[in-house]
């Protein structure tokens, strides 16, 4: 990587601004990007384009809603690639399989050196630098690119090609989905059952395999309080619906059961509340 310490962020989202924040705090100098620039947090060069932002930027790092948003900001004559020749491009957007072998086609192609690092676990984990990132690309530029993740994450999986990495990391979420689909049906059967569930939410919280589910978002399912702080309902929505295009013909119950859960929160208007409103969803499930 080049000696400037200059970082081009793409995206305005909990997850980019969490990044930006660190990346500040480790001083680095951002140049930022995103298409609706009141959502940018924080202190930045705030640019007009992709491409501008990517400009003598030795790092270029997007995190984006989804594989339409990663197509605006890297591709195209205002798209990041058409400025980012020889820099270290992070994709950590949660992608579909196929968009991320696309955008590391389309990455090399361009004279970039990409790697796509998707990241498990949410704003929290971004500020404490304890996220879990899942990579793919050359040796040299996963090298490179290590100490810029370890801004962010604690821990760094090498998985494979990019349609594996891009797998892994919507089967990670498919999983917390379901764990989070199970907390609220049991909060919700122990309430139809007459149980004090605010006990039982301070005893799950602390002690069980629900513990850091419960600890996270038992109490804001009890309160109904679902302000989004972390991840709102329409991404893990989004990444269900990647993750069960993926598995196909494999039988995965409870993932599809998870799937429809989300998109019936999604009918029934919750897709910016956090991840807590599935309760509300489990509630009222046809």
């Amino acid at each position: 990587m080049s000696e400037s310490r200059t970082v081009a962020v793409l995206g305005g989202g909990i997850m980019a601004n969490a990044l930006a924040a660190r990346l500040d705090a480790h001083r680095f100098e951002l140049r930022r990007y995103n298409r609706t620039t009141a959502a940018i947090d924080g202190p930045a060069l705030v640019c007009a384009s992709a491409a501008q932002a990517a400009e003598e930027a030795p790092v270029v790092w997007s995190f984006v809603h989804d594989d339409t948003a990663s197509a605006a900001v890297w591709f195209g004559p205002d798209g990041a690639l058409a400025a980012a020749g020889g820099a270290l491009v992070i994709e950590s957007s949660t992608l579909s399989p196929a968009f991320a072998q696309r955008w590391m086609r389309e990455a090399t192609a361009a004279g970039a050196r990409p790697v796509l690092a998707p990241v498990t676990g949410s704003r929290p984990g971004a500020e404490n630098g304890t996220l879990v990132a899942f990579t793919a690309g050359a040796d040299p530029d996963l090298a490179a690119a290590d100490p810029l993740l370890h801004v962010i994450a604690g821990e760094i999986v090498r998985i494979g090609d990019a349609g594996a990495t891009a797998t892994v990391k919507l089967l990670n979420n498919a999983l917390a989905a379901v764990i989070l689909t199970g907390l609220a049906e049991t909060f919700a059967a122990a309430a139809a059952l007459g149980l004090d569930t605010a006990r039982l939410m301070a005893v799950w919280s602390r002690h069980g395999w629900a513990a850091p589910v419960a600890s996270a978002y038992g109490a804001a399912m009890l309160t109904g309080e679902h302000e989004l702080r972390n991840c709102s309902l329409a991404v893990i929505a989004k990444d269900l619906r990647h993750a069960t295009a993926v598995l196909g013909d494999v039988p995965a119950p409870l993932i599809t059961l998870a799937a429809n859960r989300f998109g019936h929160a999604l009918a029934l208007g919750l897709a910016d509340q956090e991840m807590s409103a599935i309760i509300d969803a489990t509630r009222a499930r046809p």
